[in-house]
């Protein structure tokens, strides 16, 4: 049972909306850059990614907190749900489980916080900062600097990890143990729009796997 902070019905909605909103980003990420506005397309395709880690992070927090010593004290709660807020732990979180199965550029434009700038600069026009100044000799950032090959990157890597979800769920094996109503997200249709991407990120394969294995 839990007693104090967030109750348990609002952790479950929190994950299943979160789960919701994933699938409405990823798609309007889609239409974007079927319609040829990469930075755009880019931009949104990595809140997807954000929003994605959020749901999943959300849901082993209730079955971890379930399976072994009850839910932690609402003070370790509420420095918990603080990293919900933070975009660069999200991105963190959704590669952390299985760092060995990606690029090491990606893991590394994640650790580094590059994937994060380079979200702000497919979304506005600036300066870069450094060490909480503007670097007022930088040369101007434009979104446009955010080419086909980067949304498309993000979209697909998304993409699988839907289809992969929606595959463990047809086959009767539920993905979701904490907040089992994620599973219900997911429907036919919501695959066979997945189906029709026809793209591969190259960040995450078994030959990476390979690699990063023999290096370590």
């Amino acid at each position: 049972m839990k007693h104090e902070g967030i109750s348990r019905y609002k952790f479950k909605r929190l994950a299943t909306e979160s789960l919701r909103n994933t699938i409405r980003l990823h798609f309007d990420s889609i239409l974007l850059y079927e319609n040829g506005s990469y930075p755009s397309a880019f931009q949104l395709s990595v809140l997807s990614l954000e929003e994605f880690s959020k749901a999943n992070w959300i849901d082993h927090y209730i079955w971890s907190s379930e399976t072994n010593e009850g839910y932690p004290d609402e003070k370790f709660e509420q420095e918990w749900l603080k990293l919900l807020y933070l975009h660069p732990k999200k991105q963190w979180n959704f590669v952390a489980k299985e760092t060995d199965d990606y690029s090491p550029n990606f893991i590394t434009q994640i650790k580094n916080r590059e994937l994060e700038e380079k979200k702000q600069n497919a979304t506005y026009v600036g300066l870069s900062r450094s060490k909480g100044k503007v670097n007022t000799a930088s040369r101007i950032s434009t979104p446009w600097k955010i080419k086909q090959k980067d949304a498309r990157q993000v979209i697909s890597i998304v993409n699988d990890e839907l289809l992969s979800i929606c595959s463990r769920i047809s086959d009767d094996e539920f993905y979701y143990e904490g907040a089992n109503e994620m599973n219900d997200v997911f429907d036919h249709k919501i695959w066979e729009k997945l189906l029709k991407w026809p793209h591969k990120s190259g960040l995450k394969n078994d030959g990476w796997r390979k690699k990063n294995r023999k290096i370590n």
